[in-house]
């Protein structure tokens, strides 16, 4: 692996945000002009080449005239809308207007007044919000105070305060993708072999991984129109629920948070692989085994590439634990994606050479990992998992700051608690199931008859199906025990071939084989070859054993769910009703012992065997000293 160090070229891509950029803000929004259209109002705002915006809550974002430029991404004149969601817990978006080579004009489909707008004016560059969280009081067909509460909500997506932190672009990212398209235009210039255009992202927690990730893919998108995407990180994916690898064909820019990323159907998931945990090492032979059968997936279609231009190239985000086993996880992503250009964030904070030592603030780092450590069956079995036919490429090693650390030195407030990392991950998942929720509100839980009311039942037929866990055996009494209101796989699983060509684990024949003859389901075990592909999670409902079905609720169309022959469970445990396993949203009860959990569990039960006890709050008409309020007698 060569190494080199990050040089910039030039200014940085976003400098950081200060009072003159604020003045130009409420400059730009005095000069909006608001106009109806279908149902909402559509502000225009102008732009000079350098001056920028930043957005806030979720707001639709079209370019006019000119060109703008938001977290990587160029946007063109069209008439098609991009959403940008910037929850009040992490750093806002910025647009900037951008000075193009030649001078861009107005989509030729506008209406009659937008063009007579334009004609009258001559702004370089011109975009159109619509606000998509509008106040409910607003009504476009009244006059001055419906335009007032029009004016607010403009302001309060676009003009925040200078204490809120903005997103920023370290000044060595435009260098490093003019370098690895340069590596990419070389390679169609000598007409060599075909090979793999790959660009992979490592460092450890909280460093800017995903922002740097989500520049680099719009960037790259903007240049050659497409580009794949896989997600290595289980636990704070970017476009799935956590638990997943998944490779993405992304065809839009990426302009959402993670945890409010809705689907898009111009990204197409290409291959999602189930490994069952929000960390490897809940079986890092199965995640290293996904990650290689996930980059074959990319491998045979940029084979099918038609044209002599090279095929897309690959994105690839890696997860944050970078000291001992973790560390080896990381080398087993490497080894299996072989990238051209790995960019390590923060690159002090990996395992050291020397035995131990400290860091800057003084923490001792754990020693790194000796080759008589590194040569036990895990780790065998880690080589052979990740292990490709193809010959080792080499590799260029960047160094990069963390722009998220030198943007945290300085004094920066947010509205709201940002929330911690199992909320983020609750948030995907309920995201995941309701995409009608709100992507800007914090986490809340809400009952579960409340939050899958919208969703229909899903019915599977079980002698179809296969139940299994990830870690461990399932014997078959226990299945619906286990099963029922919890989050699943719906999976179709296949074994992996010493070629990586992927089969089937079922076949055709054995798919329909009924039920053992006490009753039981049949259960299914994970061998040394096979993953896990994840058509679709699903919260298990119930086993309707008169029917012989199994209802779940899916975030999907039911058609999808023709292939899926097994259905399995990991160490994901995520409840509607609860977000760190104590919040739990309480409606008015009608009854003694109405719970917002039902119909699969009640307040005063307890996980274990003889612990169960009813909760005080249900118990109110006992006379209690310590419920009426009244000291102990003493004896």
């Amino acid at each position: 692996v060569a190494t080199a160090s990050a040089q910039s070229t030039g200014d940085m891509a976003e400098r950081p945000w200060d009072t003159r950029r604020q003045t130009r803000a409420r400059r730009i929004l005095k000069r909006a002009w608001e106009r109806p259209s279908d149902g909402f109002v559509d502000f225009f705002l102008p732009l000079r080449a350098g001056e920028e915006l930043s957005v806030a809550g979720c707001v639709d974002i079209r370019v006019v005239r000119g060109q703008v430029q938001v977290w990587g991404a160029c946007l063109q004149p069209s008439r098609a809308f991009q959403r940008i969601v910037a929850p009040a817990w992490g750093a806002l978006p910025r647009l900037r207007g951008e000075a193009s080579g030649t001078e861009a004009c107005a989509a030729a489909d506008e209406d009659t007044d937008v063009h007579e707008f334009l004609a009258q004016r001559s702004w370089p560059i011109v975009i159109c919000a619509r606000l998509v969280t509008r106040p409910s009081s607003v009504n476009i067909d009244v006059g001055e105070s419906q335009e007032t509460d029009l004016r607010e909500a403009l302001r309060a997506a676009f003009l925040l305060g200078e204490e809120r932190p903005r997103l920023c672009a370290h000044r060595s990212w435009p260098s490093l993708i003019q370098n690895f398209l340069a590596l990419r235009g070389n390679v169609t210039a000598e007409g060599s072999a075909w090979q793999p255009q790959v660009l992979l992202v490592v460092g450890a927690k909280n460093v800017g991984k995903s922002t740097c990730c989500r520049y680099f893919v719009n960037t790259l998108l903007s240049a050659v129109g497409e580009v794949f995407f896989l997600e290595t990180d289980l636990g704070q994916p970017e476009l799935t629920p956590p638990g997943l690898i998944s490779l993405h064909r992304i065809c839009a820019p990426l302009l959402n948070f993670s945890q409010a990323a809705q689907p898009d159907e111009r990204n197409k998931c290409l291959v999602s692989l189930f490994v069952g945990g929000t960390t490897p090492a809940v079986h890092p032979i199965l995640y290293a085994r996904s990650v290689r059968a996930a980059v074959d997936a990319y491998v045979e279609v940029c084979q099918k590439h038609p044209g002599p231009s090279p095929p897309p190239p690959l994105v690839v985000n890696s997860h944050g634990w970078l000291t001992g086993l973790g560390l080896e996880l990381v080398h087993a992503v490497l080894r299996a994606v072989r990238p051209q250009l790995v960019i390590r964030i923060g690159g002090t904070v990996v395992a050291l050479e020397e035995d131990s030592a400290a860091d800057d603030s003084g923490f001792t780092l754990k020693r790194k990992r000796s080759l008589l450590a590194r040569c036990g069956p895990l780790t065998q079995g880690l080589l052979e998992a990740s292990a490709r036919a193809e010959e080792e490429a080499p590799s260029v090693l960047v160094d990069v700051e963390s722009i998220a650390k030198s943007s945290s030195s300085t004094v920066r407030t947010r509205s709201v608690r940002e929330p911690l990392a199992g909320e983020l991950r609750w948030l995907r998942f309920a995201a995941y199931f309701r995409g009608d929720m709100d992507p800007c509100r914090p986490p809340m839980g809400s009952p579960l008859r409340s939050f899958f009311e919208p969703l229909p039942r899903t019915r599977l037929p079980l002698r179809r199906l296969r139940f299994g866990l990830v870690h461990g055996p399932l014997p078959t009494g226990e299945i619906e025990a286990t099963f029922t209101g919890t989050i699943v796989a719906l999976c179709s699983l296949r074994s992996i071939s010493a070629a990586g060509v992927a089969h089937p684990c079922v076949s055709e024949d054995d798919r329909e084989i009924g039920h053992h003859p006490d009753g039981t389901c049949p259960v299914v075990e994970l061998g040394e070859d096979v993953v896990a592909r994840c058509v679709a999670l699903a919260f298990v409902h119930a086993f309707d054993t008169t029917c012989n079905e199994l209802v779940v609720y899916v975030a999907g169309p039911p058609a999808a769910l023709e292939s899926v022959d097994s259905v399995l469970r990991g160490d994901i445990q995520w409840e509607p009703h609860s977000v760190r396993g104590q919040q739990v949203v309480v409606e008015h009860a009608t009854s003694l012992g109405a719970s917002p959990m039902q119909p699969f569990c009640s307040s005063w039960v307890l996980e274990g065997l003889a612990v169960g006890a009813r909760a005080p709050t249900t118990r109110t008409n006992l006379k209690r000293r310590r419920l009426e309020g009244r000291p102990k007698v003493a004896a």
